[in-house]
């Protein structure tokens, strides 16, 4: 790895070796990355992408970190950390250009300031944009492909556009697969205070009902296609407040595990496992995860 290190270093590119994961995900655990690499521009992205798969090196693509459990035993591959490839450029008003590692928080101040809507319905959660894309965000029944125009994506033959027509939103899905680079985001015409009233809203509802205040990954199981939701069929299976370690499905909402202070990858596992154990053994619906789970 410190040959690897050296070579792209030498490409201009910064790494660090050794990183600490729990710093980087927002439930706070997992080992240590062999290497972290961080891109600044999406030339920087695209070298280093198509460098790791044509020598087949093991690599991870983290964003936010929001759904991400990694092994305590760290993770042995590069992992590509795509936070400083953030920001965005006006095409017209409401019309926004924006690179994948963008917080969706800023296309919310940016609706503030100009008068328009969209993202509130994300407020309160650390998404980026390309992870809020790939996974179809959604929450208060909106969904982020609301609101995506085209996607440019990173693949075998580099960067490629794929608007409207070529994309389909799913549920907590974007068809097609592969990288996010950036995308055009149309945002809708609305006043400040409409939009700053919405922001309160939703995160006064949010604390109302969620852990907030405790590393966790924001929802842990997609809801069942039909019937009730995933936190309704993990508390009538008995499981709401169950502790394992440092981690508990939280007393608040039963689709939420927290860390509440030292908990390990494995006893977030152990909960996950537990659920989806329960969960079928009494309503028969296996229960699908949010969540990317690592491997090392």
């Amino acid at each position: 790895m410190r040959a690897l290190a050296e070579d792209l270093r030498r490409m201009g590119l910064a790494t660090r070796e050794g990183v600490s994961l729990r710093r980087y995900t927002t439930v706070r655990t997992g080992g240590k990355a062999a290497l972290m690499v961080f891109p600044q521009t999406l030339g920087e992205l695209e070298k280093l992408w198509l460098y790791l798969r044509r020598r087949g090196v093991p690599y991870f693509l983290l964003a936010g970190g929001s759904k991400v459990l990694f092994p305590d035993e760290g993770f042995s591959g590069v992992v590509i950390n795509l936070r400083l490839l953030s920001g965005f450029r006006e095409l017209s008003p409401g019309r926004l250009e924006v690179l994948c590692g963008t917080p969706v928080a800023m296309l919310i101040a940016y609706g503030l300031k100009r008068g328009f809507r969209g993202f509130e319905f994300l407020a309160g959660i650390p998404a980026t944009l390309g992870g809020a894309i790939r996974m179809n965000a959604g929450a208060f029944g909106q969904t982020t492909g609301t609101f995506i125009e085209e996607v440019w994506f990173l693949d075998s033959g580099g960067l490629r556009k794929v608007d409207r027509t070529g994309l389909s939103f799913r549920y907590r899905r974007l068809v097609p697969e592969g990288l996010v680079a950036k995308a055009v985001v149309r945002l809708l015409p609305a006043s400040p205070p409409e939009v700053r009233e919405r922001v309160k809203t939703l995160i006064r509802e949010r604390r109302c009902k969620q852990p907030l205040g405790q590393p966790s990954f924001g929802s842990t199981f997609l809801n069942p296609d039909t019937g009730p939701p995933a936190g309704w069929l993990i508390e009538k299976a008995g499981l709401k407040g169950k502790r394992r370690g440092g981690a508990r499905i939280s007393p608040r909402h039963a689709n939420f595990i927290v860390n509440e202070g030292g908990a390990r990858s494995r006893d977030i596992l152990d909960l996950m496992e537990e659920a989806r154990e329960r969960v079928f053994h009494r309503f028969g619906i296996l229960l699908q995860t949010e969540v990317r789970v690592v491997r090392a």
